[in-house]
């Protein structure tokens, strides 16, 4: 018997309700003390189209998503064909079987229990539509789920909008469910979950991670506009920005989000916008008029399968060349990258305060499984919080005493690269503003010797900057001869397929792609076979590391828009 460890899959068409299911399921799971993540796999069209929900819940952390499915609750049978080749040996099918039961499958391993979900639903609730609530109450009776977690957050979900008749309706269809089952006689002697404890810290997106992390770190306006799968970022901060005094506009597109985001940068707020690949590519010409201007904007990039629309709701790590090179001209930016949620949370603050403390454009580089699932995240310390706002001139004094309206040397070149800054109003602290290059006083310039001391000074900032930036995250033994370099979300599955391998490689997890950091890296690599996995076709974070090492690497890519199974990641290291 398994117990306190499941991979639970529940699959139908878009509007079926699967998400919807999956997303309650990952909450009970949460509230009775297991660790959490979940896989949404959802089309872009709202109807008609397969979608699948994959929950996986462990006493210990988990980190990625499951190798194999213990349960897979198919709400029709195209569910069946597509995910039966994951289930693992002895799994269970629970088969929504209203219009006729499920007799037989390819697979002679499996468990096929057929449950009438939606006539349950209908002679109970007078509602089909609670099928759902109906799944889980099966799911309860099949492997312990704790009817007293699921009244609460039905009651959460439902008393205030919907009333308790509403309430009361959903927790007939979860009882039902769970007599349909024991009453059949059905197994429940191979999975079992049982209570571990108080809930392990908080059950979060990446993208509410993001937005809570900007919300501490200060940030008190943000525009943006919508795009999957950013707009939860937005979403959030919309709801919980004006009760602190910020500002959330929705912009009319992306070229607005960003330089509205300038704006109130250079107006002394600290700023941000979010989007994806298409989103980036309008916002590509405001970004280098932040680092011309040398405001502090947080850009968030929630990377999507491109290129083009390409597929909205589906992962991919394609955007790190368009977040490290993208824009006409040179000019600096950083670019973080975090590995889960909690990751997303610190990361964010440290976005907000390299941003201010260098003035220039940060980029928060997020894959769409990081933004957009479900992890448990054990701590969200406030502690972290420390602002840091540079070299942020008093906005209440006089720079010039002598001379309050004189014009402030904004764009002075210094040792660091990094000048003073005033906000509009401060005495003595006038400035021109303009994307043209120009002088330390912001006036248009394109004398030689001019140009040559503006771009050294702004470039200046990275090398200022390096000892200030996440440095690489080293999992494992060093000493082993292979060495797996990863960034993002691929770090989870990455680290369970170094424990699957038994410590046949170690992990090096990239936590800044620009600038990159070499010199720890050759200290890593030096006489190891070099691994790097991505989601992506060409290996992009490849092609950085080769450069920057001057050799060759082995690639590990994925790009059909699905994460890495560590078990993918296990064969590619040791085949």
């Amino acid at each position: 018997m398994k117990v306190n460890d499941i991979a639970v899959r529940i699959g139908g068409q878009a509007g079926d309700g699967a998400l919807t299911t999956g997303d309650t399921l990952a909450l009970v799971l949460h509230r009775m003390g297991l660790y959490v993540i979940t896989f949404k796999d959802f089309p872009s069209q709202i109807r008609g189209i397969h979608t699948n929900y994959t929950i996986r819940a462990s006493a210990k952390p988990v980190q990625a998503r499951p190798d194999t499915l213990d349960v897979l609750m198919a709400f029709d049978h195209d569910s069946i064909e597509r995910h039966l080749h994951e289930m693992a040996p002895g799994g269970y099918i629970i088969y929504e079987s209203s219009r006729g039961e499920l007799k037989e499958i390819p697979r002679d391993d499996l468990v096929v229990i057929n449950v009438p979900l939606r006539k349950i639903a209908q002679e109970v609730a007078g509602r089909e539509v609670m099928k759902n609530t109906v799944a889980l109450g099966v799911l309860a009776a099949f492997t312990g789920l704790d009817r007293q977690v699921m009244e609460d957050i039905l009651k959460e979900r439902f008393l205030k909008r919907k009333g308790m008749a509403v309430v009361e309706a959903n927790l007939k269809a979860f009882d039902a469910g769970y007599d349909f089952y024991q009453q059949a006689g059905l197994p429940t002697d191979h999975l079992k979950l049982q209570r571990n404890g108080e809930p392990k810290g908080y059950l979060m997106i990446g993208n509410e991670a993001i937005a809570f992390g900007a919300l501490v770190a200060g940030c008190r306006f943000y525009a943006g506009y919508p795009i999957t799968p950013a707009s939860e970022i937005m979403e959030w901060l919309a709801k919980f920005l004006p009760k602190y005094n910020g500002v959330v506009v929705q912009a009319e597109d992306e070229i607005a989000s960003i330089n509205l985001a300038a704006g109130a940068a250079l107006a002394g707020a600290r700023a941000m916008t979010a989007t994806s690949g298409p989103g980036l590519s309008l916002m590509t010409e405001g970004l280098g008029y932040i680092a011309t201007i040398e405001a502090p904007v947080v850009l968030v990039n929630t990377t999507r399968s491109g290129p083009s629309t390409g597929m909205p709701t589906k992962t991919e790590q394609s955007d790190i060349f368009h977040s490290v090179f993208g824009g006409h001209g040179d000019f600096p930016r950083i670019v973080l990258s975090p590995k889960d949620a909690q990751e997303a949370y610190l990361l964010t603050i440290e976005a907000f305060n390299l941003a201010e403390e260098f003035q220039l454009p940060v980029i928060f580089f997020v894959d769409q499984f990081l933004a957009q699932n479900k992890y448990t995240v054990p701590d969200l310390p406030r502690e972290a919080a420390q602002v840091r706002r540079g070299e942020l001139l008093d906005p209440t004094k006089s720079v010039n005493p002598d001379d309050p309206e004189a014009t402030f040397p904004r764009y002075r070149v210094t040792e660091s690269g990094v000048s003073p800054r005033t906000i509009p109003g401060t005495p003595g602290g006038i400035h021109w503003v303009t994307g043209l290059e120009h002088t330390e006083y912001g006036h248009v310039s394109t004398y030689a010797k001019n140009r040559v001391e503006q771009m050294n000074k702004r470039f200046r900032k990275l090398e200022t900057a390096r000892p200030r930036l996440p440095k690489p995250v080293v999992y494992g033994d060093p000493k082993a001869e292979r060495v797996l370099i990863v960034t993002g979300s691929t770090t989870g599955p990455a680290l369970e397929a170094m424990e699957q391998a038994d410590g046949a490689f170690f992990v090096v997890q990239v936590r800044t792609l620009w600038p990159f950091d070499v010199n720890d890296l050759k200290a890593y690599t030096e006489n190891k076979a070099v691994y790097v996995a991505e989601v992506d076709y060409q290996g992009q974070l490849a092609f950085l590391v080769e450069h920057h090492l001057g050799r060759k690497v082995h690639r590990v890519v994925k790009y059909n828009g699905r994460p890495f199974r560590p078990s993918e990641i296990k064969e590619a290291l040791l085949s």
